[in-house]
């Protein structure tokens, strides 16, 4: 069974979700003049498994009809609870490869879990091979996986839409410490700097010539990028600075060029890394819970800024705690129009469709311009 709240839907017996949306639409822009702060959701797998209580995460992962008959369930549930579907009905079966593969980091899959990157060795001498082959393959014939291009072409045949690939990644601090072990990285930063600052620079011309492909493959002539690095909080100023900030310059300067948009996720505690976010022109973020929205507005004042309610004050709070926190990150952070209210990370596993629609009443109620 869904989790729906009782508490939280008699609160919101009179919230008129075909409305809010519709006054939502007018919100979404970097200014005063609008009627209200806006306000968005992000869940995702994580929150699917604990709403609807899944039995198998492997199956879900696995069985491409199964999962999309999973998602049309829950689109129907949280259309006539909070007015919106979230989730794609027709997913793919197949996936570009990931930069993290170049480097022979893989997913695996447990039951009961997401899927997990696995790092790829221990050992410097294995991973300066693994470098060796990242730094001559060519990312033309590695990038697109003959099952993916079987299935784009398929679809393509079908007249289904196509995404535009390259658009985003996570970050290199993630992706660092995803290849190898984050111990693994901060050790061998000191015990072998040369090959660190060597995964370093074949990441960043990599990343660029890898989304490069992407782009050109499908037609994406739309520049922009987002980074999720959640990792980024693991590494002090020093280091982000000097292993983290070179790769992020390289890939924006390419693909977010001028004034493209430049959007960064984190649900780290990463506030002593705001104004090295903002000197790369980083201008739409969505920090951690702990990430104040005052100090974000400080350090970045023209940022657009997603966020910053926890995501478990959502899941767990009084409606009050709820409430007193929205008013307080708008007025830290709304004054100027460049906030949308939404869970500074995904939307917590274990939150309802009451708590949603609570949220959507209080911002509704607190945070208007006019």
């Amino acid at each position: 069974m869904p989790i729906i709240e009782p508490e939280f839907m008699e609160l919101t017996q009179s919230l008129d979700v075909a409305a809010f949306w519709e006054e939502n639409a007018q919100c979404q822009r970097f200014t005063t003049d609008k009627p209200r702060c806006a306000l968005a959701f992000s869940p995702d797998d994580h929150w699917i498994f604990e709403f609807m209580n899944v039995p198998s995460t492997l199956r879900y992962y696995h069985d491409t009809a199964y999962r999309n008959a999973l998602h049309k369930e829950v689109n129907a549930i949280t259309l006539e609870y909070v007015g919106r579907a979230f989730f794609n009905e027709d997913t793919w079966e197949t996936e570009p490869h990931r930069i993290e593969n170049l480097f022979h980091c893989y997913f695996t899959y447990h039951e009961g879990s997401t899927p997990w990157l696995t790092p790829a060795t221990d050992d410097p001498g294995e991973f300066a091979r693994i470098l060796d082959e990242a730094a001559a393959t060519d990312m033309r014939t590695w990038a697109l996986p003959a099952p993916y291009l079987a299935e784009w072409e398929a679809r393509k045949a079908a007249g289904k839409p196509l995404p535009k690939l390259g658009t985003g990644s996570r970050g290199p601090a993630t992706i660092m410490t995803s290849v190898l072990k984050p111990e693994t990285v901060f050790y061998w930063i000191y015990d072998y700097p040369d090959l660190m600052h060597r995964f370093r620079d074949i990441l960043a011309e990599k990343m660029v010539e890898f989304n490069s492909v992407l782009r050109e493959f499908s037609g994406n002539d739309e520049p922009g990028w987002w980074i999720t690095d959640d990792n980024c909080a693991l590494f002090n100023r020093k280091l982000y600075r000097e292993y983290c900030f070179p790769v992020l310059k390289r890939v924006l300067e390419a693909m977010a060029p001028g004034d493209a948009r430049r959007y960064q996720h984190s649900d780290s505690a990463m506030g002593h890394l705001l104004d090295i976010q903002y000197e790369l022109g980083i201008r739409a973020v969505n920090y951690g819970p702990t990430v104040d929205a005052g100090l974000i507005r400080a350090k970045m004042p023209d940022a657009y800024i997603f966020g910053q309610l926890p995501p478990l004050l959502l899941r767990n709070g009084s409606p009050e705690e709820i409430r007193e926190r929205v008013i307080s990150d708008f007025k830290k952070a709304g004054a100027t129009g460049g906030l949308e209210i939404t869970t500074a990370g995904s939307l917590a596993a274990g939150t309802g469709v009451g708590r949603m629609r609570w949220l959507m009443q209080v911002v509704q109620e607190e945070c208007r311009y006019a």
